[in-house]
């Protein structure tokens, strides 16, 4: 039967896209000073595991390239050569590669297999001449002189013909990973028995074992130090070590019969089947335990440390050390806390979502018919529809939490844009991550990855200065930028820092004019650093592959707003930059304030409100004969009527018997007039587009608790929209 591998491509992608991730952040990470082993084996496994599952899928441009950094990480892994900056370089390098090759293969692009064959000479051209650590070539090594064995046994399906061509391919991937197949057996039962030497990963062997052997037939043994340089090593099929003088074979194990003991010697071979060290040899009954044995008397149990079995010519041990943890208990605990997340498909999130959103609705309804009725004659009925408010309510953002992911996700390729961009400027810069675990909407994460890309690379290139010019300002060379995550009042606020030269403001205004931007010297601090956001604004000199073209700032501020956020700047000459994004934390519900003009109701999201008062005939001021502005506490507010700028019928128009409610976006703020406020609630957003079509000065639609629609207004567009009637006006 032939199995359609296609059905598992999107297990691959999802998975190789984590080991090259993960691969990333730990080149990035790596110190060249002080390499660790560790970290050098978990870097060559990522390679090595996208190697092997794309040979499976018939991947082979994935196969090949992976095949040249696997090599070269072996290398360096085994200290045959000395990491370096270019082989780190170049190790990324074949990470970017690797990711495009994996978009190929989902169809996103074709493979350029002239850069594959560039890359993969690149590669081997580190290793093939290396920096060598020795002098003199390595010499092969012997079984005895290999630093540790690892014992461990599986079986092979019953279906496969050709065992011998298995075990070739399975020893070629564990000297793939360092080891070195010493022993080769099968047991009566037909279970294979194998005994490594060199260089042993026990969890990389045995994902080896399991996707070649019969999966869950894998059984580990025990990892044992390295034998003697006369071969006298022991373990399930070799001999122990026979204690001085004594000239029987002391040998023993799975199938060994326990040595011979003297008539006043104590029998210290132990195991499965034999006797427990310290149990006295001298007692009519056989008090040895193991599977199959019963426990020894009370008065004879002995403690958890085991004596171990002292070498020829070593001195016994004072004390006994801490037993290690069984590697069967071990691999168990791994397994049964790994297990911890499924991967499901964004779109059966939504459409939970969406069932729960529908919930939240026909609850409202509930909620709202109840309310007519008397609560002492339906008091049950009452509790129960309070109830159920409560539980749709811990269901909601319950369900919503399954679309929240954490900032680290977008943060995680900072560290890459920094290095490679503060190399390519000359400059020194340290990248600070702070609140990573602060968590934002699926949808809201895949959006504000490439804003703040811009904004890291605003300041690296505009605010960090050379090491030279930092150095002459009495700043350390190494300059520092900050990426941090965290909530406020509902919000997610993220904020990029930097401690170089802040905004110069006479060179934003200098520049403006050249543009024929409306510019004065009267300007505030904020309104002069807002005009780098205007389209096609840029202060540098020349045009670079990394700005001078001003079309990086403006999309920031377009998709932030289109996001529902705002971006805030401040800056000190000298001290440096912090832009500060604030973002709503879904954009599937949202806290607003219900408020009615005539018969209609409508919603203003709660995070642009500031206030709302009634005004008097003292505050209202008048341009060109009509009431334009309101003063509030010495700030003079634009007046927009909801009823004027929708168009609509009813609503009154004395501004002293409606409301006033202030909304602050973009940095400007109105006092927009309505007949009366409704109430504050959570909502579920309905795309109007989607349904219906796009409508000026209106973002949304949800469905109210009597079964009504209500528009959610897009107060953004309101604030420019009366910022334009009062220059008419004017």
């Amino acid at each position: 039967m032939t199995v359609d591998m296609s059905q598992f491509y999107q297990v691959f992608f999802e998975e190789a896209a984590e080991h090259l991730a993960n691969m990333e952040q730990m080149l990035l990470d790596i110190d060249l000073q002080s390499i660790d082993d560790e970290e050098m084996n978990a870097i060559f496994r990522a390679a090595h595991s996208i190697k092997g599952s794309a040979g499976t899928f018939g991947f082979h441009d994935l196969a090949q390239v992976t095949h040249e950094l696997e090599t070269l990480l072996d290398r360096v892994r085994k200290h045959e050569v000395v990491m370096t900056a270019a082989m780190v370089d170049a190790s990324l390098e074949a990470g970017d590669l690797l990711r495009d090759l994996v978009a190929a293969h989902r169809g996103e692009g074709a493979a350029d297999m002239a850069r594959v064959a560039e890359v993969c000479a690149s590669i081997k051209r580190l290793y093939s001449d290396p920096v060598s650590v020795a002098d003199e070539d390595p010499q092969p090594v012997s079984a005895a002189a290999l630093p540790c064995s690892f014992r461990f046994s599986f079986m092979l399906p019953q279906s496969c013909a050709d065992a011998a061509g298995v075990m070739e391919n399975m020893s070629a991937e564990l000297e793939a990973l360092g080891s070195r197949v010493v022993d080769v057996s099968i047991d009566a039962a037909g279970r294979w028995q194998c005994l490594l030497g060199g260089s042993v990963d026990a969890a990389a062997v045995r994902d080896i074992v399991e996707f070649i052997a019969s999966p869950g037939s894998y059984a580990e043994g025990e990892v044992a130090s390295a034998p003697a340089a006369d071969d006298d090593a022991w373990g399930l099929f070799d001999a122990t070590p026979a204690a001085a003088g004594d000239a029987g074979d002391g040998s023993y194990g799975f199938f060994d019969p326990p040595a011979p003991v003297a008539a006043d010697a104590q029998d210290d071979s132990f195991g499965f089947f034999d006797a427990a060290p310290g149990v006295p040899t001298t007692a009519a009954v056989d008090d040895s335990f193991g599977l199959f044995e019963p426990l020894p008397a009370e008065s004879a149990v002995l403690p958890l440390a085991a004596q171990p079995v002292a070498k020829s010519g070593a001195p016994a041990a004072d004390s006994a050390p801490e037993p290690a943890k069984p590697a069967a208990a071990t691999r168990t605990a791994k397994t049964t806390g790994g297990d911890t997340s499924i991967r499901v498909g964004v779109d059966k999130v939504d459409q939970i979502i969406n069932l729960v959103g529908e919930l939240v609705i026909t609850q409202a309804m509930l909620a709202s018919a109840a309310s007519k009725l008397d609560p002492v004659e339906f008091e049950r009925l009452m509790n129960g529809v309070q109830q159920l408010e409560r539980n749709t309510r811990d269901l909601q953002e319950s369900v919503m939490s399954i679309r929240m992911l954490p900032m680290s996700t977008v943060f995680s390729r900072f560290p890459r844009v920094v290095r490679d961009l503060s190399q390519k400027l000359g400059k020194q810069v340290r990248l600070v991550l702070a609140g990573e675990s602060t968590e934002l909407d699926k949808g809201l994460i895949e959006r504000i990855a490439d804003p703040l890309t811009h904004l890291v690379r605003n300041s690296l290139d505009h605010g960090i200065e050379t090491p030279d010019v930092r150095e002459a300002r009495g700043k350390p060379r190494e300059g520092t930028i900050t990426l941090k995550a965290s909530h406020q009042s509902g919000n997610i606020v993220i904020e990029v820092g930097d401690d170089g030269a802040g905004l110069n403001r006479e060179r934003i205004l200098s520049k403006a004019r050249e543009r024929g931007l409306p510019v004065s010297d009267g300007m505030s601090d904020q309104e002069v650093w807002g005009l780098i956001f205007e389209a096609g604004f840029s202060t540098a000199d020349q045009v670079t592959e990394v700005s001078g073209r001003g079309v990086g700032m403006d999309v920031v501020k377009k998709n932030i707003t289109a996001m529902g956020g705002r971006v805030d700047i401040e800056s000190m000459t000298g001290v440096g930059t912090r832009m500060t994004v604030r973002l709503p934390l879904t954009l599937a519900i949202l806290d607003g304030m219900s408020v009615a003009v005539g018969a209609d109701t409508y919603i203003v999201p709660l995070n642009y409100v500031v206030e709302s008062l009634q005004p008097t005939a003292a505050m209202i001021k008048s341009v060109g004969g009509e009431p334009r502005l309101v003063q509030v506490r010495n700030e003079y507010l634009n007046i927009l009527t909801l009823k004027d700028a929708l168009g609509l019928a009813g609503g009154t128009t004395d501004l002293e018997r409606g409301i006033l409610v202030v909304l602050e976006a973009d940095g400007g703020k109105i006092a927009l007039f309505v007949d009366e406020l409704v109430g504050q609630h959570q909502v579920v957003i309905k795309s109007l587009e989607a349904n219906y079509r796009k409508v000026a000065g209106i973002s949304g639609a949800t469905i109210m608790g009597d079964g009504h629609v209500g528009l959610i207004l897009d107060v953004p567009s309101l604030v420019e929209s009366a910022r334009g009637r009062l220059a008419a006006a004017a």
